[in-house]
């Protein structure tokens, strides 16, 4: 498939980098690394023309601010990219990358080439009006769009990719990687003693055999024992014990658990990574998971319809009130013992809920905590307490829903703010 690539580079990076600084520098040092991701691995959007199982990237086009990030350049000239320079054009530094972006991609569809797909890497909803009049000249659209999208900017896109997923497998940053990251000096990045950072464990071909298949026995006796399903998260901690040579950071070369699970022949058994970190289970002798009732029905609110208007427009995790109060005490307790790190924190937060009999997902609480992140919290700045959590999780709604044109009356805000937990007379 013809496509055309379009990098809104500020945007995209700067989102990267509220989320964690070696996200955004993956991002501007290594790019191509994600390319062949999207060349190679990114699924195409629906209605691809007959025949294209891969793309081909016939024009690359990033848009930067050179007075800021003029350093990033050379990697994207390696890369095969033309730059385009968009200095800033006010005294609040705003920037004409937007027109810029519009005007070539426009200027595209009247071109010889006939483009089947346009890929704009950007949250900007600035970008809804050309999505649409592309859509409407029958091409392709992919979005990436780091952070909270509206749902219109949504709608307007044929594929819009994950930023868990673009982050995961575009960037590698997988859950268990930590001892592969590179340090953030530039130099680093292109030196001899940097490559073997990027190796996992040595292990021989033999090796990765024979712990695969311990593993895979060890997987369907425990499954064989269980009268319910298995959650994946148990056996991600009892593996790395019980199986000798399996490393929990490398997972036998594949980089994560749940990679490591699903090159094994375990059939009949099936995965459900769908809800709650994920159930192994026969379907011969177990029910299909399911998720809470409460993840679904808002049943502990005076006005449920309200919650499920807000959690349409803005995405929010359907949590009860009671889920939420969990959710913030978690926080509160990891943040106050250890720093703040968006993955590990979002997997010991995870961890202490399950604990504390609070069924919440890891997407759940990733939602929340890239929430507060986008919206300006700072942790590890004495602001985490509970109180001050769900305060910021309501203030980050209510921009959210006029965001969507769901305007809340003082009532409605009240009843926002009472669900998760930052009214007054706080649960707390």
């Amino acid at each position: 498939m013809k496509s055309a690539l379009f990098i809104d580079f500020d945007n995209v990076y700067s989102a990267l980098r509220r989320l964690d600084l070696h996200y955004a520098e993956r991002f501007a040092r290594q790019p191509l690394d994600w390319l062949r991701w999207l060349t190679d691995r990114l699924p195409l959007p629906e209605h691809a023309p007959t025949g294209s199982n891969t793309r081909r990237l016939l024009v690359r086009r990033c848009y930067f601010n050179p007075h800021v990030y003029q350093r990033f350049r050379p990697h994207f000239n390696r890369a095969g990219f033309e730059t385009i320079d968009c200095p800033p054009m006010t005294t609040e530094g705003k920037t004409s990358t937007d027109i810029h972006m519009v005007l070539d991609m426009v200027d595209l569809l009247q071109h010889e080439t006939r483009f089947d797909e346009f890929i704009v890497f950007s949250a900007d909803a600035d970008f809804t009006p050309v999505l649409r009049k592309l859509r409407r000249s029958d091409r392709r659209t992919t979005v990436l769009a780091v952070g909270f999208p509206s749902a219109a900017y949504q709608a307007s896109a044929d594929l819009l990719i994950d930023t868990d997923t673009f982050v995961r497998d575009a960037l590698g940053e997988n859950d268990d990687n930590d001892h592969l990251r590179l340090p953030l000096r530039p130099s680093t990045y292109f030196s001899s003693t940097a490559i073997p950072l990027a190796q996992p464990q040595q292990e021989t071909r033999a090796d990765q055999q024979d712990v695969r298949e311990l593993a895979t026995q060890i997987i369907r006796t425990e499954v064989a024992n269980s009268d319910l399903a298995i959650p994946l998260a148990r056996l991600a901690s009892k593996l790395p014990t019980q199986v000798p040579g399996l490393d929990g950071a490398s997972w036998a070369g594949q980089g994560s658990f749940r990679r490591f699970v699903e090159i094994l022949n375990l059939e009949p058994l099936l995965l459900d990574w769908s809800h709650s970190g994920g159930y192994l289970y026969d379907p011969r002798r177990h029910a299909c998971p399911q998720p809470p009732a409460s993840k679904n029905h808002l049943l502990d609110s005076t006005d449920p319809q309200l919650l499920q208007q807000v959690c349409d427009a803005t995405d929010a995790p359907h949590l009860t009130r009671a889920e939420f109060q969990g959710l913030w005490n978690a926080m509160a307790t990891d943040l106050a013992e250890h720093p703040f790190h968006l993955r590990e924190t979002g997997k010991r937060v995870r961890d202490l809920c399950r604990i504390a009999q609070c069924d919440i997902s890891r997407e759940d609480v990733n939602w929340v905590l890239r929430g507060l992140l986008m919206c300006g919290h700072q942790f590890g700045q004495g602001q985490d307490t509970p109180q001050q959590l769900a305060t910021q999780m309501a203030n980050n709604l209510e921009k959210l829903c006029a965001r969507e044109e769901l305007w809340l009356d003082d009532g409605q805000r009240s009843a926002v703010r009472q669900w998760v937990g930052a009214d007054v007379a706080s649960i707390f």
